[in-house]
């Protein structure tokens, strides 16, 4: 338990005292669910049959004072079914795949006349986009499943501070977020050597790799993280301004090559990151978007020295999607771009690169039967992820879902280096 997770459930201890003059109306939703997953190409074996518990606790103390959490847990039974092998199921690779207790939210809202305050556990939601993230990018994700997890389930909870004021100006409400993060963390990414474990550098031939373990930012003063956005609707444009102060959540690879030994460490550096979305709605029609430039962002290069592996740049990222929705059928389009301003040859990234995605949903039986397809193609590498699946309602608490993940591309691609990962997988979730 982090620090202020630790002074929050204190505060709430006090904070309930006086409250026990009234009643506490505390409540209890959640879902019991199963996800299971086989690897139909490449090695073929399961790579999950996760069983999970959702808890979503909420409690009013007071009129103004509400705790709201959400713990997910569960229990991975293809770590035991599996063998043990050396390609990617080490014994140390099923540990980290075997259990997980994860709070994702556990805060105090306090509910002004013109403010809202959250103290604790969050998630913190900006942008427009869906599938892949530009200004959404303050809580990091857990990527053991690659970008595969819902991002409700993949975000890592922090512990922050969160103000919302709302002001009425000029005839339209206005709203000023701030934020505070001491708890500086990072994303978690797939162990090494995983089935859902990044590509490493490219070694030259006759050099042998060694992994450093790296330094994350930590609970510290100096790397705490700072937010701000405003956020509007004008003449029905949803529209905000977003800055962040904060670490990038994935790694660069430093690279000092001694002898016949490349040593590779990760290191994470700090950027801010400027932006804005907007949406409007136009009859049937949704226009949505955001740009978001990163200052100061890590990337890496093709040196091999400590000095000369990573450069930082600034990077320019803009989306643009359209959600159209008639007769029980919403397709939606996205363009997603990215420019590096002062690139240079070294650098490991094209100067221009991007991402076309598609989603395709619809629902038969009074809206029991729904099946979707989401794809999304890299035009640099020419790589490519699509995700069909058909989800069924059995009841407002029970439902299936049977889908699958197929991937192609480049052997070193953000996408092709799954191309042996293709999957089918079921989902049975009860809620309550």
């Amino acid at each position: 338990m982090n620090r202020l997770n630790a002074l929050l459930l204190g505060v709430l201890q006090i904070l309930t005292v006086p409250a026990m003059a009234h009643a506490v109306d505390w409540t209890m939703h959640g879902a019991v669910k199963n996800e299971s997953a086989y690897f139909v190409s490449g090695e073929k074996r399961f790579d999950k049959i996760q069983n999970r518990l959702d808890l979503k606790p909420e409690a009013v103390l007071t009129d103004r004072l509400e705790f709201r959490g959400r713990t997910l847990l569960w229990y991975d039974a293809a770590t035991n079914i599996e063998g043990n092998n050396t390609t990617g199921l080490t014994p140390s690779i099923k540990q980290h795949y075997r259990y997980a207790t994860q709070v994702k939210e556990a805060y105090l809202l306090y509910g002004g006349d013109d403010f809202d305050f959250r103290l604790g556990q969050q998630q913190i939601v900006w942008g427009k986009t869906d599938g892949l993230r530009m200004l959404d990018i303050i809580n990091p994700l857990d990527m053991r499943e690659f970008i595969l997890d819902d991002f409700l389930d993949s975000r890592i909870g922090l512990a922050a501070a969160r103000l919302n004021y709302y002001a009425y100006l000029g005839g339209s409400e206005h709203e000023f977020e701030f934020v505070v993060i001491p708890d500086a963390r990072v994303a978690e990414i797939a162990p090494i050597g995983s089935r859902w474990g990044f590509a490493l550098p490219t070694i030259p031939s006759g050099i042998t790799p060694a992994i450093q373990a790296g330094t994350k930012p930590n609970w510290a003063a100096k790397n705490t993280e700072y937010g701000a956005a405003w956020r509007a609707n004008l003449d029905g444009w949803d529209l905000s301004l977003n800055w962040f102060y904060g670490w990038k959540d994935t790694p660069n690879i430093e690279k000092q090559l001694s002898g016949a030994t490349m040593f590779l460490t990760p290191v994470y550096s700090r950027m801010h990151t400027v932006g804005g979305s907007f949406s409007n709605a136009f009859g049937a029609w949704v226009v949505r978007g955001e740009v978001a430039a990163n200052l100061n962002e890590g990337l890496d290069t093709t040196g091999v020295t400590a000095a000369t592996s990573i450069t930082k740049q600034t990077t320019l990222n803009a989306a643009v999607g359209v959600d159209y929705t008639a007769n029980n059928w919403t397709i939606s389009p996205q363009v997603f771009t990215r420019f590096i301003s002062g690139w240079e040859k070294t650098i490991l990234e094209d100067r221009s690169s991007g991402f076309v995605s598609l989603r395709v949903a619809t629902d038969y039986m009074n809206e029991k039967l729904k099946p979707e397809v989401i794809a999304l193609f890299d035009w640099a590498d020419a790589g490519w992820m699509i995700r069909p699946k058909v989800s069924y309602e059995f009841s407002d608490q029970l439902t299936g879902t049977v889908g699958v993940d197929l991937f192609g591309g480049k052997q070193v691609g953000f996408f092709g280096q799954f191309a042996d990962n293709d999957r089918i997988y079921t989902e049975v979730a009860y809620s309550f």
